[in-house]
Parts: C-alpha cells; structure tokens; sequence
C-alpha cells in the first residue's frame, strides 16, 4: 500500500513540473546568438519555449566575437526561460581562426623584409604570386591565408559567396556551424 502512495504521489509530483523546465542538471546545448545593449549573453536552443533569443547569465566571459558558437547551458531551477552559460563548446575549427593573424609587429617587418620580386609574375592577364611557408592577403579585419601544407583560411565580419551557376562545397568532410 505504501507503494501506491509513494506511486501517486510521485506521478502529482511529474504533472506539477512545468513544461517549461528541465531536470537538475540537465545540459543543453545551445547557440549564443549575440549581445544586448546591457552585453548580456543572448542564447538560443531547440527547447527554447520563446520564439526569441533569451538573456542568459554566464559563469564566463562572453564576447562579441564567441557569437554563433554553440555553448552549455544549464537552467535556474530547471526553468528553461532561466538559462546559464556554462561555458563554450570547443571546436578545434574556432580556435584555429581565433588564434589566426595574431603576428606581432616583428614578424610582419622581417616578413616584409623577405619579399623578392621574383615571387611575383606576370603573365598576359595573369598575376602569380609565390610564398614558401605562407601567404597573406589583408585588408582591415579581413584577410585571406594559403599555406604549404594546402589550408585555405577565409576571415572576415561578413562573408558573401555568389554564384551563378552551381555552386558546390566539396571535401573528405563538410561541417556547417
């Protein structure tokens, strides 16, 4: 008879939860969307019972430039309009462009103090220019990177790729965010 009760009162208990919470404990993945004006973290996650991003607190620092990473959240209470960054997923991808184009001063003038004509030619309507290690072309906070060993690294704010035909992404694997 005991069982029953504890049964019954167990199964009050699971009907007074709200469907807006999750269990103690509970991490969810989610995407920091952006910043509000105050530089409280937005986030946004397939549970989310908005249908806008929600202000979330931080146990980190959390910066511009982290937007669109995907980050842990857990929730006040298990309430899942209450979420708490827990901290950044790592991607291997992320920390590669993070930590790109941070050269000192020095490094840009013996570079620059290397360059020999002979890495740049000119044939007809064709420019070719050469680099042994690596090259970069940089423009304010843009910047295009080709090294030896075949990476390509595009960076900037806003990128736009067009065409007018097909227009294919091809390679042993493709991740998108």
């Amino acid at each position: 008879m005991n069982d029953t009760k504890s049964d019954e009162i167990e199964d009050a208990n699971e009907s007074l939860v709200s469907e807006y919470s999750v269990a103690a404990g509970e991490i969810i993945i989610g995407t920091l969307v952006g910043l509000n004006d105050n530089g409280q973290a937005l986030v946004d996650f397939a549970q989310n019972p908005d249908s806008t991003p929600l202000a979330a607190m931080s146990t980190t620092i959390v910066t511009q430039q982290q937007v669109s990473r995907q980050v842990a959240l857990l929730f006040n209470q298990g309430d899942l309009k209450q979420p708490i960054i827990m901290g950044l997923i790592h991607s291997p991808l992320q920390a590669m462009l993070e930590n790109f184009g941070q050269h000192n001063e020095t490094e840009k003038i013996e570079l620059a103090g290397d360059l020999n004509i002979d890495d740049v030619k000119v044939a007809g309507n064709k420019v070719t220019f050469e680099a042994q290690d690596e090259m970069v072309f940089k423009c304010g906070e843009s910047s295009i990177t080709l090294t030896k060993a075949g990476k390509i690294m595009i960076r900037g704010k806003y990128l736009l790729n067009r065409s007018s035909g097909v227009n294919r992404i091809m390679g042993g694997s493709v991740q998108v965010n």
